[in-house]
């Protein structure tokens, strides 16, 4: 009874243009062909005398026909709302924060959290019920290369501690954290490096100077100077290439982003953009992850604009005893 009245309240008479694309979804087939203003009226309606019925059912527990009401009454509301709004979506906010921290973690060095923050986008995935493709690839990869090279870094980290003016061992620690892909953080490495090189030769030239002040011959060591401009020539190539790789793999979308924080990595919209999967950082096959991106991209079920919800307003100041 409850259904039929909502059916003709939606059948009666008006000269509106109908949903053409209600023929694709749920409901019955007197709501599909119902007009997009007379749903809406219909879902608002059916929201009142849904909150109607669970009074009743709460004053009358034992009531089975009440109760029959209710449920008849929820169904219907899924109906309708999946007329007028179209299929629940999925809010995907948790696992773009989730994914996109655990390579920026990763970037910065930081492998243990890099790994917590790829586990719980993975979760999130799994939580809806959704391929974890590239969030799967991170975590794989970061576990791996983690304990593999955990030993390696060690002893390069105990090496430049024990000499930290040392060039050649500043030098070594940041080619290992670009071996294992730590884009950030072996640039740091490498400028370190760079500018502890620059000390030494401006170091080595002041030294010449104040003997040649002092009346003393200069004592020019030329291969130790040369292999010093080699160094930094090399540390400058590398720079630019970890330059080139970080606008591939470490910014997120450019397109329409102010002049200002181009290439930064920094986002300046409230739509996140996944960042490039680390499977591309080891390997040109990336078939897999754009199939996964596209298979994500292409479903009308899931939300990647979820709203954050909304700002509360602003608390009023309270005015003083003294005004």
């Amino acid at each position: 009874k409850h259904e039929s009245n909502v059916f003709y309240l939606l059948n009666k008479e008006e000269g509106e243009r109908t949903f053409a694309t209600l023929q694709s979804l749920p409901g019955d087939e007197k709501l599909r062909c119902t007009s997009a203003s007379k749903i809406r009226s219909a879902v608002a309606q059916q929201r009142l005398a849904l909150r109607e019925y669970k009074e009743a059912a709460r004053l009358r527990p034992r009531d089975s026909e009440t109760k029959e009401q209710l449920e008849s009454a929820r169904l219907v509301l899924r109906k309708l709302q999946a007329l007028a709004f179209g299929p629940k979506q999925i809010p995907m906010r948790r696992f773009l924060a989730h994914y996109n921290l655990s390579i920026r973690y990763w970037d910065k060095g930081e492998a243990r959290q890099a790994i917590d923050e790829a586990r719980e986008s993975c979760k999130e995935l799994a939580k809806h019920g959704l391929p974890r493709g590239c969030a799967e690839h991170n975590l794989l990869l970061m576990m791996q290369v983690f304990s593999e090279f955990k030993g390696e870094q060690k002893k390069l980290e105990d090496a430049a501690q024990r000499s930290p003016e040392a060039i050649g061992s500043n030098y070594d620690l940041g080619i290992h954290f670009f071996d294992k892909r730590m884009m950030h953080k072996a640039e740091a490495q490498l400028r370190l490096t760079r500018d502890r090189a620059k000390a030494s030769t401006a170091l080595q030239l002041v030294e010449q100077d104040m003997m040649s002040l002092q009346g003393d011959a200069p004592t020019l060591d030329g291969k130790k100077a040369v292999r010093m401009v080699q160094v930094l020539e090399d540390i400058e190539d590398d720079l630019r290439f970890i330059a080139r790789l970080k606008e591939l793999w470490c910014v997120e979308e450019e397109a329409g982003k102010t002049g200002e924080l181009q290439a930064t990595g920094v986002r300046d919209g409230s739509l996140p953009q996944l960042l490039p999967c680390l499977h591309c950082r080891y390997s040109q096959d990336r078939a897999g992850c754009d199939a996964w991106l596209r298979d994500l991209s292409v479903r009308t079920d899931i939300n990647l604009k979820a709203s954050r919800g909304q700002k509360r307003a602003p608390k009023k100041e309270k005015q003083g005893l003294r005004g």
